[in-house]
C-alpha cells in the first residue's frame, strides 16, 4: 500500500510526524506532503527519516483570496497522488488538508482525517469541511464526537 501523510507546517506537522514511523508504516511505502515558506516548491528525495520523499507546497494556500493558486495546488496534488499511486491519505490539517481531501475524493483514494489533539472544545473550519469528504473522520477527545456528528469516531488519543 502507498500512503501519503499530508499536513500543514508547524504543530500539525509535528503531530503527523508522530504517526510517520516505521512501526505504523510497516512494509508500506509512504510520502510526506507539507508546506514551506520558501518560494521554491520542490520534491526532496529521502528527505524525511532519510527514507521518504517529501513534496513541498507554498504555506497558507487558503489565507489569501487567490483561486488560481488554490486550483494549481489541487491539480499538483492530483498529479502527485496519481504518480505515486497512492492508496490512502492521512491528514490532520490545516489548510492543505482541504485540497488533499478533494484530490483524494476525485481519484477515489481512501482518506483519513485526524482532528488535531489540541481541539478539545471547539471545531476547526478545516475539519468541518473535511468531515463531509473524508472516508474516516477521527477525533482525539470523546467530547468532540458531539461537536462533529455521527461520522466522527473516537478510539482514544492517537497522538
Amino acid at each position: 500500500m502507498n500512503i501519503a501523510f499530508i499536513s500543514s507546517k508547524g504543530g500539525h506537522l509535528g503531530q503527523i510526524k508522530l504517526l510517520f514511523t516505521n512501526e505504523i508504516i510497516g512494509q508500506n511505502n509512504a510520502i510526506l506532503i507539507t508546506e514551506t515558506e520558501k518560494s521554491n516548491l520542490k520534491t526532496i528525495d529521502k528527505n524525511f527519516n532519510n527514507k521518504f520523499r517529501t513534496y513541498l507546497f507554498k504555506k497558507d494556500i487558503l489565507l489569501f483570496p487567490e483561486p488560481i493558486r488554490y486550483i494549481k495546488t489541487l491539480f499538483r496534488l492530483i498529479r502527485i497522488l496519481k504518480n505515486e499511486e497512492i492508496d490512502l491519505i492521512i491528514t490532520n490539517g490545516a489548510q492543505i488538508s482541504i485540497p488533499a481531501i478533494i484530490a483524494a475524493k476525485i481519484l477515489k483514494i481512501k482518506s483519513i482525517f485526524l482532528e488535531t489533539v489540541i481541539r478539545v472544545k471547539t471545531t476547526t473550519w478545516t475539519a468541518k469541511f473535511c468531515y463531509n469528504f473524508a472516508d474516516i473522520f477521527l477525533v482525539q477527545h470523546k467530547e468532540m464526537i458531539k461537536k462533529y456528528g455521527k461520522k466522527a469516531k473516537y478510539f482514544g488519543g492517537i497522538i
